[in-house]
């Protein structure tokens, strides 16, 4: 945090998934007590000084520095991880980093950010019917109404792969350790491109994900309807 300086911002997922599901018991997201899923890095930063975080019951973001300051802990959009989002006030930086230590692209929270700026065909058709899930966060606040539900994020490692290829991003690896830290602006010049381009490129093969073989099966229809390109 001494690097990054006053002026500056750091920001980790902490995201939870409280969504109401039919004929399932339901735990509420509680702001300044649910541990964060998406690692002990996160859940570290969650409960060190000065860092707060924001109010989504499926996607929070904790939050230091200038970003703390500007987008609060009020901050729960009916898209999560689009419009309103975090994501879209990081888009907003110019010199905004997204850095990734430990992982690659299939858990690359901002291709979901991505999907629904290019837009995806189905960037607004949830991909969890199989799991019952409903349009709704729940919260110790009360519910909170989704526009969009982020889905499998698997197949971002072919986004991966292409930025490799083109020279575009290099791993920085440490033994078995592998890193990237990439400009926001590459991934928005080139993503919107990949993913206007090569929506398929971002599902994962038929019969091998229920949340991807649900989006096949909207996107195909989709194409033999003429609603989509």
């Amino acid at each position: 945090m001494n690097q990054i300086g006053g002026h500056g911002s750091l920001i980790m997922p902490a995201f939870t998934y409280n969504l109401r599901r039919e004929n399932h018991p339901d735990t509420p997201f509680d702001r300044l007590n649910s541990p964060s899923r998406v690692g002990a890095v996160s859940e570290t930063f969650r409960n060190m000084p000065g860092v707060i975080r924001t109010s989504g019951a499926t996607h929070s973001f904790c939050l230091w520095g200038k970003a703390a300051a500007v987008i609060g802990i009020k901050n729960a959009p009916e898209s999560p991880l689009g419009r309103g989002s975090t994501l879209e006030w990081l888009d907003s930086q110019d010199n905004g980093y997204v850095t990734m230590v430990g992982v690659n692209f299939t858990a690359f929270s901002f291709g979901h950010y991505l999907e629904q700026l290019a837009p995806v065909p189905w960037h607004d058709f949830s991909p969890w019917k199989h799991l019952q899930v409903q349009p709704l966060g729940i919260s110790t606040a009360g519910e909170q109404k989704l526009r969009e539900l982020p889905g499998c994020s698997q197949s971002f490692i072919r986004f991966e792969q292409f930025l490799i290829e083109e020279g575009l991003i290099k791993p920085h690896r440490e033994r078995s350790l592998c890193a990237y830290h990439i400009p926001v602006r590459t991934l928005l010049e080139t993503g919107l491109l990949f993913f206007r381009n090569r929506p398929q490129d971002l599902l994962c093969e038929p019969d091998s994900c229920h949340a991807c073989d649900e989006r096949w099966e909207f996107y195909l229809t989709s194409l033999k309807t003429g609603q989509t390109k």
